[in-house]
């Protein structure tokens, strides 16, 4: 086994030598084909594709979507061709990045036709073929993952859903720990076949691009040639990624190390920051250049090696091109000297020019920081027993705008402040909500769980809490809609009506139903969706304001929401640098557990001046203390 492992390794770094050849002698070519490719990629098909998905969504009727609703979608006819479309449109651009690669550093394929001399419709045509290529390959994923999928969502019901979730996350009982080992098991089978998978896999586009085989001929064939090289192949595909995401991580702790050595004066700096900042986004491009090239590079020299031991015309030429590639001669012609040169001024632009334009961007986008409110979670979930009156106090106490808190109906129609649905995690009672009347709900004790001095806190009626917070905080009203049941939604707009609290609460739902029936109770309450991902065309919603998860706030969901005069909130926000980043951008409303940080954050900003500002978002955003 030992004799097995020191083969294979040696043959793996006689690939990387040639491969590193391969590399030297088109780097040139190789950067500046990945810097654009990723700037289309990120400027062009990516928003093309969130664009498609948001017409696709805006006929089908979706306006935004939490996960289940998107679970919903991707669940119809249409949501079905939507992912699937998706799948290979993913699969074929990873295969389009990695054969330009292929044609970059190959420029001769198995008959000799020049790579640079290809026509447009012969261009068209190896698309086409990788295409082709990039849909099987998906569809046998497919193939391969739906039945685990489904075997993750019967392990789910058998053993997580007859709480709710909250609870088996917060107490972890056996059936929990049954499920996660169930999910590790299939999780790590899935991981197992795709691994054997792309080993198999491994050499097919280069067998479509060199031997002009079909995609299905180069699948086969690729399986036949990597038969007696698998263990190599998996070390190849597997370690250069696991080596980028080490170099990355010893690269972070290094960068920061040298962050924190520097004089502060200098951190201080703007110019110095928009430096580092875009040397930072540099070492983590460079990063995803080596996984890609590094890839690609290694599988065409495998595929030459397999060439070359069955006797087979090889790219370049019956053998040829193993010599012409060792020749390093035109690395000191004219034209690669003029091109380094080139390349020089280039990078130049980019490290003197971007810096520039990206502060003066920065700062002309600068907001006032104190129009940016702050929504303590669950009434400060974090010192009190969430949605109880000790918490609303707590929120009350720091200063907080807002009191995030969430309503249900009891089984005799009360609107009580409860998240789960059932209270198993607070009060220990395993039943759901709506089965228990309000005044079996006053003999169950909700904060004893959080700590001992909350012993004997009840589950608080919301018109209770209404009372508490007159003229002191305001409330954003989470309605928490079991199985379709609106009952819940108009007697939160009763409550809101009768005790005139119009302008002290917004309502926010993920149920676009609930939000609708609070409309037309009462048009004078503003109401809000609450959305994991904002997908589909957000001006359609007919509210005031949208409540999205902050890490899938994108800058054009922003724009489009405050072109229409939305507000956005944000939820999932706890440290530092989150919040001094989403301040800046401009948003409306933070939802926080750490709404005393929050609040000490912004007064800080607010006391600022607009390059000081800059200098602490920069500085926070690199990771430095302040």
């Amino acid at each position: 086994m030992i004799e097995v492992w020191t083969t294979e390794a040696r043959a793996v770094v006689a690939v990387l030598r040639a491969a590193w050849l391969d590399f030297l002698r088109r780097w040139r070519e190789l950067l500046l084909f990945e810097a654009g490719f990723k700037l289309v990629q990120a400027w062009l098909l990516v928003p093309a594709v969130a664009v498609a998905l948001g017409v696709v969504m805006s006929r089908a009727g979706y306006v935004a979507v939490n996960d289940w609703d998107l679970l919903d979608f991707l669940l119809t006819p249409v949501g079905l061709v939507y992912a699937s479309l998706l799948g290979v449109f993913t699969a074929t651009l990873l295969l389009l990045e990695s054969a330009a690669v292929l044609g970059l550093v190959g420029r001769e394929d198995a008959r000799g036709a020049r790579w640079s001399r290809l026509t447009p419709r012969a261009v068209g045509a190896v698309v086409w073929k990788v295409t082709q290529l990039g849909a099987m390959k998906f569809g046998l994923l497919v193939l391969v993952f739906v039945p685990l999928a489904l075997l993750l969502g019967l392990t789910y019901l058998a053993l997580l859903s007859q709480q709710d979730i909250y609870y088996y996350l917060a107490t972890k009982p056996a059936g929990f720990w049954l499920a996660a080992g169930i999910a590790a098991v299939l999780i790590l089978v899935g991981g197992v076949a795709a691994i054997l998978l792309g080993v198999r896999w491994a050499l097919a586009l280069p067998i479509l691009l060199y031997e002009r085989s079909s995609a299905r001929e180069s699948l086969q064939a690729s399986g036949v040639a990597v038969a007696g090289m698998r263990l190599r192949v998996a070390m190849l595909l597997l370690g250069w990624p696991l080596a980028s995401t080490l170099l990355g991580v010893v690269g972070g702790i290094v960068f920061r190390t040298l962050l924190t050595a520097l004089p502060e004066e200098i951190t201080r700096s703007p110019l110095v920051l928009a430096l580092l900042l875009v040397l930072q986004g540099l070492l983590i491009a460079a990063l995803s250049f080596t996984t890609t090239v590094g890839q690609a590079l290694s599988m065409r020299r495998l595929y030459l090696q397999q060439r070359e031991q069955s006797h087979s015309v090889v790219a370049g030429g019956d053998g040829r091109e193993a010599a012409a590639e060792e020749s390093h001669e035109e690395t000191h012609d004219e034209s690669q000297a003029a091109g380094s040169i080139w390349v020089g001024w280039c990078v130049g632009l980019v490290l003197i020019g971007f810096p520039l334009v990206l502060w003066v961007g920065l700062t002309e986008s600068l907001v006032d920081p104190q129009r940016v409110q702050v929504t303590a979670h669950r009434g400060y979930d974090r010192v009190a027993p969430e949605n109880t009156r000790s918490a609303i106090q707590a929120a009350i106490e720091i200063g907080a705008d807002y009191a995030e808190i969430d309503v249900q109906l009891t089984a005799d129609g009360v609107a009580v402040l409860l998240h789960d649905r059932d209270l198993k995690r607070v009060t220990g009672d395993p039943r759901p909500i709506r089965e228990v009347s309000f005044a079996e709900l006053q003999t169950l004790d909700a904060g004893s769980w959080f700590g001992r001095e909350f012993a004997n806190e009840r589950v608080p009626t919301l018109e209770s809490i209404l009372d508490l917070v007159r003229g002191r905080i305001k409330l954003n009203i989470e309605l928490k809609v079991d199985s379709g049941d609106l009952g819940v939604a108009r007697e939160v707009a009763r409550l809101i009506s009768g005790g005139k609290c119009e302008g002290e609460c917004i309502v926010t739902s993920f149920s676009q139903g609930a939000l609708r029936e609070i409309r037309r109770a009462n048009p004078n309450i503003r109401t809000g969706l609450i959305v994991a991902t904002a997908l589909g065309d957000v001006t359609r919603f007919e509210g005031e304001l949208l409540s999205l998860r902050a890490d899938r706030l994108t800058d054009t969901v922003l724009r489009q929401a405050h072109r229409q005069g939305l507000e956005l909130h944000l939820w999932g926000i706890s440290r530092e640098r989150d919040m001094v980043r989403q301040i800046l951008r401009g948003v409306d409303n933070l939802i926080t557990g750490e709404p005393d940080l929050l609040i000490r954050v912004r007064s800080q900003l607010a006391e600022m001046s607009d390059a000081e500002r800059l200098v602490l978002g920069s500085r926070v955003l690199l990771g430095l203390k302040e």
